[in-house]
């Protein structure tokens, strides 16, 4: 009988120890990649390989296992034309220096330019391109690399989005 009194208050005391320690909330993902960094008050992270995706969700805190801010995401196409109708050209591509738009004037005589490179930086914004037999973009400040050229009718807000690489 004594062995089962013994065993029974171990049980119980072991359960109480079990329960009084506290949790921390902390920013740690086990995955196969992925890098969390900060800049300007912001802290980004991004992880690769990890086989569950759960999500729990409380009052104050949320937690995320596998990927991380789902609601955030934004699918980025290119060559999706919205103004198909402008006949947008853009050349030369490849650049070094100088980017030429072209558009059919019997749409409208403006167009917005916005130009973002792959980390999603805004390099150029709302520039307006009023030539339709070719307004130019100066790329030349550009780092070589690829970018995005997004082209916007104000009047409709049909977009283009086209790829440009600067060498």
């Amino acid at each position: 009988m004594n062995r089962f009194l013994s065993l029974a208050l171990l049980l119980c005391l072991s359960h109480s120890i079990c329960y009084s320690q506290d949790y921390v909330n902390a920013i740690q993902v086990i995955s196969a990649a992925g890098k969390t960094g900060t800049q300007g008050g912001l802290t980004f992270t991004y992880t690769v390989g990890e086989p569950v995706i759960t999500t729990l969700t409380g009052d104050l805190r949320k937690l995320t296992q596998g990927f991380h801010q789902p609601e955030l995401s934004t699918v980025v196409a290119t060559d999706d034309f919205d103004l198909a109708a402008w006949d947008i050209q853009v050349f030369p591509n490849p650049t070094a220096d100088v980017l030429t738009v072209r558009f059919s004037g019997e749409k409208g005589s403006l167009l917005r330019a916005n130009v973002f490179n792959l980390l999603g930086q805004v390099v150029i914004s709302n520039q307006p391109l009023t030539q339709p037999d070719g307004s130019r973009l100066d790329c030349t400040a550009w780092q070589p690399g690829v970018y995005i050229l997004q082209l916007q009718d104000p009047a409709t807000s049909g977009v283009a989005t086209l790829r440009v690489v600067r060498l």
